[in-house]
């Protein structure tokens, strides 16, 4: 055989080797209608959703001003990008100067003591360095309290409810008000 053949040869079997096996040619398949489109769509309500920053809450003689972790950190991270950086940062205006603040991080019940615990604690913590940076002035005492202090019932028998769930996840600043 020459090289000509060869190449040829060659040019023809490669298809055969880059179009994968079960390889079905769609490109006379129908456009979709509108309402096939609009039904593979999902949609969500943003109603009822968790709030990003709850308003203060007086307890007492303690304010206590959460942060949902959602609105902070990524899924099982610690790291704040620069939104939630500022957030923190905004919030932590409403403060007192030079007041005492207990920086606190919680989970939801998912993946137990072994990962919450350290998870909620690097969380405070992130969120105590951005503290630290932007309000010096302030005294913080910082730690995590894992899946331990939810707010919310995160299971209606068997069924898990996310919204709980959500709500639990957090990073409390607590400071005594007078």
């Amino acid at each position: 055989m020459s090289t000509v053949h060869l190449a040829v040869a060659a040019a023809l079997a490669l298809p055969l080797v880059v179009v994968p096996a079960g390889y079905v040619d769609r490109s006379d398949a129908p456009e979709p209608s509108t309402a096939k489109i609009e039904k593979s769509i999902d949609r969500y309500s943003t109603d009822g959703s968790v709030e990003a920053v709850e308003p203060p809450q007086q307890e007492g003689t303690t304010t206590v001003l959460t942060i949902g972790s959602d609105v902070l950190f990524a899924f099982g991270s610690a790291d704040l990008d620069p939104a939630a950086l500022a957030a923190v940062e905004h919030q932590a205006q409403q403060v007192p100067q030079g007041a005492e603040v207990s920086v606190v991080g919680h989970t939801d019940s998912r993946g137990g003591d072994a990962i919450n615990l350290p998870l909620s604690s690097a969380r405070a913590e992130a969120v105590a360095a951005v503290l630290r940076s932007s309000r010096p002035d302030l005294v913080l005492a910082v730690g995590g309290a894992g899946s331990s202090e939810p707010l919310a019932s995160e299971y209606a028998g068997t069924t898990p409810d996310l919204e709980a769930m959500a709500r639990n996840r957090r990073v409390e600043m607590r400071w005594a008000t007078g």
